[in-house]
């Protein structure tokens, strides 16, 4: 009977520390994460507004996460606009090394080091970017449709006009 008390008390306790995001910090931190790779194309210049109405198109890649993360500053060391930012799924990825390109690809499943930073500028079509370090492919998934991310991530998305 204790027994069977304490597993039920451990099966509704284990559960809610599960629910926390991971937190990780900003830059000049360095951070490791896994997720997988998509492409998303976005409005740019010159108005960020319609890709039909004549806007180039950003098309680029992004991460989506295993799971969400929160992210902090980094002590004493706020760069940019860095501001604390809660359950981020999406990151746009910065590719900074050629010799990664190849990996980069639509429907890696990858582990990912590099330095996170918060979006700065009207080609940053996500709520944080990733300066890529170091990248391995896991494996390769099936692309589904579905966009999983963040009610967070979804409304900075709408206001980026993502096209599909």
């Amino acid at each position: 009977m204790l027994y069977t008390r304490l597993l039920l008390l451990l099966m509704l306790i284990i559960p809610q520390f599960s629910l926390a995001n991971q937190t990780v910090y900003f830059e000049p931190r360095t951070v490791t994460l896994d997720g997988t790779v998509i492409t998303l194309k976005f409005p740019g210049p010159p108005n960020y507004e319609s890709i039909k109405s004549g806007d180039r198109d950003e098309t680029g890649p992004y991460l989506i996460l295993d799971n969400p993360i929160d992210i902090k500053l980094s002590s004493n060391a706020q760069m940019g606009n860095d501001e604390p930012t809660k359950n981020v799924k999406l990151i746009q990825l910065i590719i900074l090394n050629d010799c990664d390109q190849d990996k980069v690809k639509e429907g890696n499943q990858v582990h990912i080091t590099g330095t996170l930073s918060s979006a700065l500028t009207g080609h940053h079509h996500a709520r944080v970017l990733l300066d890529i370090n170091k990248i391995s492919v896991v494996s390769k998934k099936t692309i589904i449709n579905k966009l999983d991310v963040t009610a967070n991530d979804l409304e900075f998305l709408e206001n980026q006009n993502l096209q599909n």
